[in-house]
């Protein structure tokens, strides 16, 4: 998770959340495939030791207790819920899969990024948590016509998860994603980026005739060459900038990316006119001081409905 002083910034995981629902029973997971995102992040996906798998909503977290670590560190499933349940297909295991950043104080994390052959096929303790989830907990789903999601780096991973679920069970919900990144380089392209294929491809897809979706990418920090320049406030174009891939003529929805930081002007736009913004839920998910900000903007627009606005901060 992100690095801050504060002073909750310090408290373990189990200690930040410690009003937050979380169950009682703890599952048994294996550690089965490690992929490199870039030189900060690492996906990691694990077996589910039950045969029948288990149940989460999308956006919640796992407490994880990894070997000789008293104290469980908290990270978010990244994959939908349908993975972790058994399926017709008898190849088919119980899996979650995690987006684990470098974070050498942090003790889970910090064993989850040993080498590979040091974790592969270990075990873990996993207990589902959080109440930052699709659909909205006390809101009734078929209400709501449209979704607005805000990430800020690693704050894509509940996100994503949502996304998933969304594509599958909600085809005619219309999705907004704002996400703000590191800037990749030009030479590794798009999947240095935390799940930017995968989001282009859930894109990519018709989910239905009538529903219009859209994807804006905030890069911060500087390009690598000199013909992009360093502070464009332009919108690019970001099948010429990233080299991302191909998308399908029919298919392709509105895709664009900036280099600065998510700012008020594409927010307004975000929340829409005030018929939008009354059919919209809003979810944001990054570091304290990006959803704070970005939370107290929100909840000031008359139009939009405190009790719509979500939010998770990433210490």
């Amino acid at each position: 998770m992100p690095q801050t002083r504060s002073a909750k910034a310090i408290l373990s995981h189990q200690e930040r959340t410690a009003t937050e629902p979380r169950e009682k029973e703890l599952h048994t997971a294996i550690v089965s495939k490690i992929t490199p995102v870039n030189d900060r992040i690492k996906t990691i996906r694990f077996d589910i030791g039950d045969k029948n798998g288990f149940n989460f909503l999308p956006g919640q977290w796992l407490d994880v207790f990894v070997p000789d670590v008293e104290k469980a560190g908290g990270f978010t499933i990244t994959s939908s819920p349908r993975d972790a349940l058994p399926q017709t297909d008898p190849e088919h295991r119980p899996y979650f899969e995690l987006a684990i950043q470098d974070s050498p104080t942090n003790p889970p994390a910090a064993w989850l990024w040993q080498p590979v052959e040091e974790i592969q096929g270990k075990e873990v303790k996993v207990r589902v948590g959080g109440s930052f989830v699709w659909p909205p907990l006390g809101l009734d789903a078929k209400r709501i016509k449209r979704a607005v999601f805000i990430a800020g780096g690693v704050g894509i991973n509940p996100i994503m998860s949502m996304l998933s679920y969304i594509h599958r069970s909600y085809p005619n919900l219309q999705v907004r994603v704002l996400y703000s990144t590191k800037v990749p380089s030009h030479e590794t392209g798009p999947t240095e980026v935390l799940y930017l294929p995968e989001i282009l491809d859930l894109f990519r897809r018709p989910r239905s005739e009538t529903t219009i979706d859209r994807l804006e990418l905030f890069f911060t920090g500087t390009w690598d060459g000199s013909d992009m320049g360093t502070k464009n406030e332009a919108p690019i174009n970001p099948l010429m900038a990233l080299t991302l891939p191909k998308l399908d003529s029919d298919t392709e929805v509105p895709v664009l990316a900036w280099t600065h930081r998510i700012d008020e002007s594409a927010l307004s736009n975000a929340v829409g006119d005030p018929k939008q913004a009354q059919a919209s839920v809003f979810y944001v998910c990054g570091p304290p001081d990006m959803t704070d900000e970005l939370v107290q903007f929100l909840k000031e627009q008359k139009s939009v409905k405190p009790e719509r606005v979500f939010c998770e901060k990433w210490w």
